[in-house]
């Protein structure tokens, strides 16, 4: 409900200040656990994601720092935010992510791990392509492009769910991993040429 509820105000608060082009909404799964990654250009990502992609909850994982504000944590909280420290293995946000796949619900996880500017690259993290596999879920890749000016055109590009069961039950090194996570993120990217 609270989710629900803030969604609505921040939908109304988008829809003033811009434009909004969406495409392949039909392409999220419901009631199946998913990871969605986007690409991250913008501090306001995340709230334009879970506003515009679909209606369901779906649970980011935010950067730890975000937490140290006692009223913003009790908000991230409450909007289902999992904390994590990044550049290190934090157990607790891998488990936190795994219990929401495993509850079916819709993980966001930004691969690159940080904002990158159109037309810049990163490489991305090879965590999301690790609880993908651990949790046997698909990928759901997602391109945002828009300057984020007033009154300015967002655009979203929704791709299918990416299948990586070739690589379910193996010792898959690191090397393999990194290129998986390549391959996606070229993927998330080409979305964004999508007309």
């Amino acid at each position: 409900m609270f989710y629900s509820t803030v969604r609505f105000l921040a939908n109304i608060y988008l829809n003033i200040y811009y434009r909004f082009e969406v495409i392949g909404r039909e392409n999220v799964p419901e009631g199946v656990a998913v990871i969605l990654a986007p690409n991250h250009i913008h501090w306001a990502d995340p709230i334009v994601i879970a506003c515009k992609v679909t209606a369901q909850t779906i649970s980011f994982m935010g950067k730890q720092e975000l937490f140290r504000n006692p009223a913003l944590k009790w908000l991230l909280t409450k909007l289902t935010v999992i904390p994590v420290r990044r550049g290190e293995a934090d157990v607790t946000a891998v488990k936190s992510a795994l219990r929401v796949l495993k509850n079916n619900g819709i993980l966001g996880i930004f691969p690159e791990g940080t904002r990158v500017k159109q037309g810049e690259e990163k490489p991305p993290e090879a965590g999301f392509v690790v609880l993908a596999i651990k949790s046997k879920c698909g990928i759901l890749p997602v391109s945002i492009e828009g300057n984020y000016k007033f009154r300015s055109t967002i655009r979203i590009v929704i791709g299918k769910p990416i299948d990586l069961s070739p690589y379910y039950g193996k010792k898959n090194d690191r090397e393999t991993l990194e290129d998986i996570g390549l391959k996606l993120m070229k993927e998330i990217k080409e979305l964004g040429t999508t007309r």
